[in-house]
């Protein structure tokens, strides 16, 4: 999106209210990085960053035996999220906090894990990690997800698209190197399968298709809705090209 049609912050989240996913990700995939992490207690302190409605969230939880500390700078999002473990029992295992995944409100050496899906792009991939290393204990996991080229010679629409929209979108290998200079080791790593992108897109196809109708006589909304349009559009055509990729590291 141009500076002249950047949508509102407030309709940004409106919008993605009710889509369960904010980004490409699946159950299984998140499940399968767990499943890599070593050394674990076992009742881990975990944080998530950019929780979202928690579609990750109650995974972890059913699965770690540990508490969660659920961060995401939308309220709403994190009711969604309250309301859901209260559902499924899980509400003693999952604090939600609102606050700024760029300014964590939290002490150094809190957390066993920390954990992240879709999200680390809003900071930066090392710029991210540097940022949340302190708040780990030592020999402490992160598992992250990042959108990353799957090519060294990417399609000219597809690198147009991304070089206005993540301009430090880079290679898998290169950001093993940006983990290491971070402070991890980066233990592992996997390619998101095409369905998880089908999960995310999906869902937001119906969304957009419903919102032009919904807000036909607004500017912004329209051209907001054209850029999303625009994300799908690119990646049934160029998909082959680019996705995302969970990095799974150890501080060091």
């Amino acid at each position: 999106m141009t500076e002249q049609t950047e949508p509102p912050m407030e309709m940004v989240f409106s919008f993605f209210e009710g889509i369960p996913r904010k980004g490409p990700g699946s159950e299984a995939s998140t499940l399968k990085a767990f499943s890599i992490l070593k050394d674990l207690s076992a009742t881990p302190r975990i944080v998530e960053f950019g929780c979202g409605a928690g579609v990750a969230t109650l995974p972890l939880a059913r699965s770690s035996r540990g508490h969660l500390t659920a961060v995401d700078i939308h309220q709403p999002f994190l009711d969604e999220l309250d309301a859901a473990a209260a559902r499924e029992g899980l509400a003693d295992r999952i604090t939600t906090v609102q606050a700024d995944m760029g300014n964590p409100p939290f002490p150094n050496s809190a957390f066993d894990l920390i954990w992240s899906e879709s999200a680390i792009y809003n900071l930066g991939f090392e710029q991210g990690l540097q940022l949340w290393k302190p708040l780990l204990k030592p020999g402490g996991s992160i598992a992250v997800s990042e959108v990353v080229w799957l090519t060294s010679d990417p399609p000219h629409k597809a690198k147009e698209f991304w070089d206005s929209d993540y301009p430090s979108m880079t290679t898998v290998d290169e950001n093993r190197t940006r983990m290491r200079t971070a402070g991890f080791d980066s233990t592992d790593h996997f390619i998101l399968p095409a369905e998880d992108w089908q999960n995310y897109y999906g869902p937001l196809q119906d969304h957009v298709t419903a919102f032009r109708r919904t807000h036909s006589a607004n500017v912004t909304a329209q051209a907001f809705a054209d850029s999303l349009q625009q994300e799908i559009d690119l990646w049934k055509e160029y998909g082959d090209s680019y996705g995302y990729c969970f990095f799974i590291g150890k501080a060091i």
